[in-house]
């Protein structure tokens, strides 16, 4: 195994990937990319009939972008000092999870995805969850879900 990509936005489910990622980047000597990704259904929460003006939906998308970079440069921040020893590389894409994931992984020629297993859904943080019918036929390797 050469390379990893580690998908993963900081809950506690993730976090058991993060630590097998971890795990396996360190027993195999592989390299350590950690993707973030950024819903891009979150832009279709500023519809006409939502808010009354164009400055207002402006106003709302800017805000909501800034909020989306500050969750992740905290994640990026901590899994710098968690991950410290793998020296893992940083990817932010903005469009559609099950799609990034599957471009992101073949452009690293990634010979394995981590990720962690769906959440209860009193769990904190994201609720953002693949969908494994549209990621399934995408995959360009193995997934391991991290229980």
């Amino acid at each position: 195994m050469r390379h990893i990509l580690l998908a993963t936005h900081g809950t506690p489910g993730a976090q058991k990937a993060e630590d097998l990622a971890l795990e396996w980047a360190g027993r195999f000597g592989a390299r350590l990319t950690v993707l973030s990704v950024i819903n891009e259904d979150w832009k279709h929460m500023t519809g006409d009939d939502w808010l009354n003006t164009s400055t207002s939906r402006n106003r709302f998308a800017e805000y909501v972008e800034g909020e989306i970079e500050s969750e992740i440069q905290a994640l990026w921040s901590r899994l710098k000092v968690k991950l410290e020893g793998a020296d893992p590389a940083f990817v932010r894409r903005v469009g559609v999870p099950e799609n990034v994931l599957c471009e992101v992984a073949a452009e690293i020629d990634a010979d394995l995805i981590v990720m962690g297993a769906y959440q209860k859904k009193q769990a904190p943080g994201w609720r953002a969850r693949f969908d494994n019918k549209r990621l399934h036929p995408q995959l360009p390797c193995p997934v391991v879900v991290a229980p």
